[in-house]
C-alpha cells in the first residue's frame, strides 16, 4: 500500500513538472514571434510604397497574431478598409471598419473608436443610406465629444447629403466648414455641378486642382472642368481631357494588385468569420455534452438511490426474508447485499463490523422494527437493542440516525 501512494505521488509530481515545462515553451514560442505592431508597421510601409497586395498581407497576418495588441490590430483592420474604400468595395470596407471598432473599444481607445464610428457611417453614406450614417456620425459624437471628431463627423453628413442627392443641403453644410478645406471644395464642386450652376462648379473644382495630387480627387475635379467649361478652347479641352486620360492611366497601372488586394481582405474576413462560427459551435457542443454528462450523472444517482429503495421495500414486503438475503451463508448473503443494496457489505466490513452487525445493519436498513429483526435472526428484542447501541456508537451517530447513516453509505461511491 505504501509503495502504491508512493509512485502515485511520484507520478503526480512529475506531471506537475512536464505541464510547467509545456506552459513555458508555449509562453516562449507565443512571444518570440513578430508582434502585430511590427506587421502593422510593415503593412504602412509598403502603402507607401503603392504596393497593395503587399500592405494587405501585413496588415492580414497582424490581425491574426494571437495577442492583446487592440490599437495595432484596430489601425491594421482600418487600413484594410480604406484600401477596400479606394477600389469601391464600400460593403467589405465597412465590415472591416467594424472590426477595426471592435478592437479600438476593446483596447478603450474612445478617439479611435469614434473615428471608426465615423468611417462605417461614411461607408453607409456612400451607399446611399443616409439615416444609418447619420446615427453612427451621431454616435461617433457622442463617444468622443472633440473638434476632430466633429470635422469628420460633418464630413461624413455632407457626403451622405449630396449622395442622397441634397445638394442644398451639401452647401449649407460645407459654409460650417474650415476654410479652404479640399474635401469640401470637392463636394461643393459637385454639387454645384448637380445644381447647373457651372461658374461656382468651376470655381471650386480649379481650387481643388491647385491644393491636391490625390488623384481621385483630380480626376473628378477634371471632369468637372472639361464639362462645365463653356468657354475653354478646344486645346484647352484637349488638354484637360489628356491629363484626365493620365490621371486615370495611373489610377489603372496597379489596378490587378488592388483587386487582388480586396480579394485577399475578403478572404481574410470569410476565414475569421468560419473561425468564429466555428469556435461557437465547439463551445455549444462542448457546453452540451457537459450538461448531457450531468443530466446522466443526475440520472444515474436518481436511478441507483431508487433502486436502493424500490429493493428495500420488495424485501421488507417478503413472506421469507431470510430465504431472500441467504442469512444461513453469509458468503451468499454479502453477494446479495452487495448486487441489490449497492455494495453495503463491504462498505461495512471496511469499517471494522463483524458477521451479525452486518446482518443487522442490512435488516435495519431495509426499515425492519427490533421485533421484526429479532423474529428473522431468532434473537432476543434486547440483544438487537444492545446490537444496534454498540452499532451506532462504532459509526459515530446516534441509534435514532443509524438508518439514515446506512442510507448515505451504501450511496457512497
Amino acid at each position: 500500500m505504501k509503495k502504491k501512494q508512493y509512485l502515485c505521488s511520484k507520478f503526480l509530481n512529475n506531471l506537475k513538472r512536464y505541464v510547467y515545462i509545456v506552459c513555458v515553451i508555449c509562453a516562449v514560442v507565443s512571444c518570440s514571434g513578430p508582434d502585430a505592431a511590427n506587421y502593422y508597421r510593415q503593412g504602412r510601409s509598403f502603402r507607401e510604397a503603392d504596393e497593395p497586395l503587399s500592405a494587405m498581407q501585413a496588415f492580414i497576418a497582424a490581425t491574426r497574431v494571437r495577442s492583446s495588441e487592440y490599437d495595432a490590430k484596430g489601425r491594421s483592420y482600418s487600413n484594410m478598409a480604406t484600401m477596400c474604400r479606394m477600389g469601391e468595395r464600400h460593403d467589405l470596407a465597412y465590415a472591416l471598419y467594424e472590426r477595426s471598432a471592435e478592437q479600438f473599444l476593446s483596447g478603450h481607445d474612445t478617439l479611435a473608436y469614434a473615428y471608426a464610428l465615423n468611417n462605417m457611417a461614411w461607408e453607409q453614406a456612400v451607399t446611399g443610406q443616409k439615416e444609418p450614417a447619420r446615427t453612427l456620425a451621431d454616435s461617433a459624437l457622442r463617444v468622443y465629444p472633440d473638434a476632430r471628431v466633429a470635422d469628420k463627423v460633418l464630413e461624413t453628413r455632407t457626403a451622405a447629403c449630396l449622395y442622397a442627392a441634397e445638394y442644398d443641403s451639401v452647401l449649407c453644410y460645407a459654409q460650417t466648414a474650415p476654410a479652404g478645406t479640399v474635401y469640401f471644395d470637392m463636394l461643393r464642386a459637385q454639387a454645384y455641378t448637380f445644381l447647373e450652376e457651372y461658374d461656382s462648379a468651376l470655381h471650386y473644382a480649379r481650387r481643388v486642382c491647385g491644393q491636391t495630387e490625390n488623384p481621385r480627387f483630380l480626376d473628378d475635379a477634371y471632369y468637372i472642368l472639361t464639362q462645365c467649361d463653356s468657354t475653354a478652347s478646344g486645346d484647352e479641352l484637349r488638354s484637360l481631357a489628356a491629363t484626365r486620360t493620365d490621371i486615370q492611366r495611373d489610377l489603372e497601372r496597379n489596378a490587378p494588385d488592388w483587386t487582388a488586394a480586396m480579394m485577399l481582405a475578403e478572404q481574410a474576413l470569410t476565414d475569421e468569420t468560419e473561425r468564429w462560427q466555428s469556435r461557437f459551435l465547439w463551445g455549444g457542443l462542448a457546453l452540451l455534452a457537459a450538461g448531457g454528462t450531468a443530466w446522466l450523472v443526475y440520472r444515474l444517482r436518481r436511478k441507483r438511490k431508487q433502486s436502493l429503495d424500490e429493493y428495500c421495500k420488495v424485501l421488507r414486503q417478503s413472506k421469507d426474508l431470510r430465504f431472500e438475503l441467504q442469512l444461513d451463508d453469509y458468503a451468499q448473503f454479502c453477494a446479495i447485499c452487495n448486487t441489490y443494496l449497492s455494495g453495503i457489505a463491504d462498505k461495512l466490513e471496511k469499517r471494522g463490523l463483524s458477521e451479525r452487525e452486518i446482518r443487522i445493519c442490512v435488516l435495519v436498513l431495509i426499515g425492519l422494527s427490533y421485533a421484526e429483526i429479532a423474529e428473522v435472526l431468532y434473537r432476543a428484542e434486547s440483544g438487537i437493542g444492545k446490537d444496534k447501541y454498540m452499532i451506532a456508537k462504532r459509526l459515530g451517530v446516534s441509534v435514532k440516525d443509524l438508518q439514515t447513516t446506512l442510507r448515505r453509505i451504501a450511496n457512497e461511491k
